[in-house]
């Protein structure tokens, strides 16, 4: 069945999780939602959804006071709380937990939002996509007991100065893209970024950061041009 068909039979909607602090919400996610997602992917009160974290907004007057975890999804609404929420209301450190509707914003599904504010083509892909990157989050968060580094330091240990990043261009590369397709994606990305900044914190706080990469793109000339003087170029054989 098609998922525009799909989108008439399924009802959306968000529960929105409040944490007393930024770790509490951290604790969440690791203790109770990397072992709940198995068990809503096989359960019929579930159709599909995703999970959004926040803590790393704290610091910003436009972030959450503590923690706060979105669990957006179709499916059984009523059905999901009954059989989870004695498993939330165990967990210390949550605030609070309230079921939001999308029938109350006039979607029947969240398939039916996402298409309404991201177009019939892009909303369809994020629609489908977004499950697949939740599941990978939960699946890091399993291996890795501490969060990487967005940019790791150079160091013996790390040379290349590995991260998170390094996580986004192993997927670009498995997904079956190449050096401009990456780049490309790159600058879509910090475009977009300016926006949200501009959007959360203000105009004059997209400015400084849009600064901020211009000074560091064109101070990165030289490096590079030393980097190609000092190394091989042309010569390799697979990427």
């Amino acid at each position: 069945m098609c998922l525009t068909l799909m989108g008439q039979f399924m009802s959306g909607a968000t529960l929105v999780f409040e944490f007393d602090s930024p770790a509490d919400e951290e604790q969440f996610i690791r203790d109770y939602l990397t072992e709940a997602w198995n068990r809503f992917e096989t359960n019929e009160y579930w159709e599909t959804g995703w999970f959004w974290r926040y803590r790393q907004f704290a610091e910003y007057e436009s972030g959450p006071d503590g923690g706060l975890v979105r669990l957006v999804f179709d499916g059984d609404a009523d059905e999901l709380v009954e059989q989870e929420a004695d498993r939330w209301d165990k967990h210390s450190g949550l605030a609070s937990w309230r079921l939001l509707r999308y029938e109350d914003e006039e979607y029947e599904s969240l398939f039916d939002q996402q298409t309404d504010t991201r177009g019939e083509l892009g909303g369809e892909w994020e629609y489908r996509m977004k499950p697949l990157l939740s599941r990978f989050a939960l699946a890091y968060y399993r291996e890795f007991e501490n969060t990487l580094p967005p940019v790791g330091e150079k160091s013996d240990e790390n040379p290349l100065g590995l991260g998170f990043w390094s996580a986004f261009h192993n997927l670009m590369v498995q997904c079956g893209y190449n050096w401009y397709d990456e780049t490309e994606v790159c600058q879509r990305a910090m475009k977009n970024r300016l926006k949200s900044i501009a959007s959360y914190r203000g105009a004059e706080a997209a400015r400084e950061e849009y600064q901020r990469l211009l000074d560091d793109w064109q101070a990165h000339h030289q490096e590079l041009e030393r980097w190609l003087n000092d190394n091989p170029t042309g010569q390799a054989s697979e990427p």
